[in-house]
């Protein structure tokens, strides 16, 4: 049977949206950007610099790091999106190794962690 954490569930459902909120705004500028549909681009092509096509290479050198960046958001905003989940269900800040509460000081740092430090680490309570 899992442990009960007391935490303050109205100040991590907050962050946990704001951060959320953030991500996805984050995540469809880069995705935008990975589609070449980024007004900064199209600035910089219209300036037409001295060396024809160079900066096609780097558009498409920016556009798949845009994309790299975007499926590392994708991939915080779905544990953000679990986080809140757990929030729902009476999970949040409980351990999912060794069921004992997450301390506060780690929640406040990765929010929508699912382990404390030490099962984090490969360690044992």
């Amino acid at each position: 049977m899992r442990s009960k954490a007391r935490i303050n569930v109205a100040k991590y459902r907050k962050l946990l949206e704001q951060q959320r909120d953030e991500l996805a705004k984050e995540m469809k500028r880069l995705e935008d950007q990975a589609a070449g549909r980024s007004g900064e681009h199209e600035l910089v092509a219209a300036e037409d610099f001295d060396e024809p096509g160079g900066d096609a290479a780097v558009d498409a050198v920016e556009r798949q790091q845009a994309r790299a960046m975007a499926m590392e958001v994708r991939q915080i905003l779905e544990l953000v999106q679990e986080a809140l989940r757990r929030l729902d269900n009476g999970t949040y800040g409980i351990c999912e190794v060794c069921s004992k509460p997450i301390p506060a000081q780690r929640l406040a740092l990765i929010p929508w962690t699912t382990r404390c430090a030490r099962c984090a680490a490969g360690g044992t309570c």
